[in-house]
């Protein structure tokens, strides 16, 4: 019993070590980015909306509210990262610094779930390796304390995988439940999550269910919790709009925003456009649902109107999102680090994520060849690949492959894994 308590005592200490050095750093970025910016872009809606909720006035486009005085109901972006940071609020730090601190917590609760993952599939070692990579992240580290839902969406995406790997060791009805919670829970914080459900949920228990009536169980148990944990913003969104919102009303935008002029030709091809969508009115449906669908129409009549550059366009938002086209202006553009002061760090960030990259790869390798299943290493990335495809290339859609990078650069690295046959069956893809 002592010989199997002490290497997980240490397991347990080193991981909270990294995870304590991970939350200073991040607290020390937040900062630093405080100091020399405020708030832009999408923070604009999660701090504002996060303000809202505190006084009790619920989900409304900020700008209208606090400039116009004007009531417009809003799910630009799905709820619980503004629900996350309206605590601050609701404990009376209102400042734009106390919410970046804030948001350092589910950033370090990532770099422990991805240490949790790599120990999961490789042994201690590989865990604690995967955690210290995760925790000094360029790309994680910037993003936890930039007041974007990515931060706390990569805590969600690392416990969907840590979920997934459990219920490949124990495929139990417990665990298909967990797994389905912690993929809802993602849903809620980005919308395309929601593929996971369609590429690892129903695959893995397909795959594991022993006989037709088992999966039929656990998939009824799976539905039923999924749907409880949508209830209440669907039902709540209901009454909001005219036309059903399940998660948010953002394809549109999305659509809107990635094809035009602008995104199609010239050096901004598979960028963003802004509202660069032809064709608009003066005012624009006053119903978010509405807007959503006119955006999302003006959108596709677009791409079936220029069909034939559509393969070249594709091509270049996937280079721009993985980091192969104009790698440094892409990255130091999307996590701005140009307007905190941060210009050389591009090609440093740029550097580090090809190292990941490549060792991550390798550590996939090892995995194949040790006949571990890799499908939620996987199923993240490809949510990253359909939003790419549809939308524009960013290497903030790319952050699944950042949370999951280090896990494959700890076992690479983590050295070789000492379990026994049972373990190693659970995990090993059939």
């Amino acid at each position: 019993m002592r010989t199997t308590d002490a290497p997980d005592r240490t397991f347990r200490r080193g991981l909270c070590a990294i995870a304590f050095g991970a939350l200073v750093l991040r607290i020390g970025t937040a900062v630093f980015v405080d100091r020399r910016m405020g708030v832009t872009g999408d923070a604009v809606w999660y701090l504002g909306v996060a303000r809202l909720l505190a006084r009790g006035v619920g989900f409304l486009e900020p700008f209208r509210y606090e400039l116009l005085h004007a009531r417009r109901n809003s799910a630009s972006h799905p709820p619980l990262y503004p629900l996350f940071l309206s605590i601050t609020d609701f404990l009376g730090m209102h400042s734009i610094l106390a919410h970046r601190i804030w948001s350092c917590v589910p950033g370090t609760i990532t770099v422990v779930l991805v240490g949790l993952i790599g120990r999961e599939i490789a042994g201690r070692r590989a865990g604690l390796m995967a955690a210290g990579v995760a925790a000094i992240s360029i790309a994680l580290v910037i993003q936890d304390v930039m007041l974007w839902s990515e931060g706390f969406y990569g805590m969600t995406i690392a416990w969907s995988v840590l979920a997934a790997y459990r219920y490949l060791r124990a495929p139990r009805s417990i665990n298909a439940v967990v797994l389905t919670a912690a993929i809802t829970v993602s849903a809620l914080t980005r919308a395309e999550a929601a593929l996971l459900f369609f590429v690892l949920l129903l695959p893995l228990v397909l795959r594991l269910g022993a006989t037709a009536r088992e999966r039929v169980r656990v998939l009824g148990a799976c539905v039923l919790t999924a749907c409880v944990l949508l209830a209440p913003w669907t039902i709540y969104n209901a009454g909001r709009f005219e036309h059903p919102v399940v998660l948010s009303t953002g394809l549109g935008g999305l659509l809107g925003s990635s094809n035009c002029d602008i995104t199609y030709y010239g050096p901004l091809t598979g960028s963003w456009g802004f509202l660069c969508a032809k064709g608009l009115p003066k005012a624009l449906p006053s119903d978010e649902s509405n807007e959503d669908l006119f955006f999302r129409r003006v959108g596709w009549k677009y791409v079936q109107g220029h069909s034939d550059r559509l393969p070249v366009v594709v091509a270049f938002r996937v280079l721009r999102t993985f980091g192969f086209w104009c790698p440094e202006s892409v990255t130091s553009s999307d996590l701005q680090l140009r307007a905190i002061g941060l210009d050389g760090l591009g090609w440093v960030a740029v550097a580090q994520y090809w190292v990941l990259l490549a060792l991550g790869l390798g550590g996939g390798v090892v995995l194949v060849r040790r006949r571990i299943s890799c499908l939620p290493l996987v199923a993240p990335v490809f949510t990253v690949l359909v939003i790419t495809i549809l939308g524009y290339g960013t290497m903030r859609f790319r952050l699944p492959l950042d949370v999951v990078l280090p896990v494959g650069v700890g076992v690479i690295l983590g050295g070789r894994r000492v379990t026994s046959p049972a373990e190693t069956n659970a995990l090993t893809s059939r």
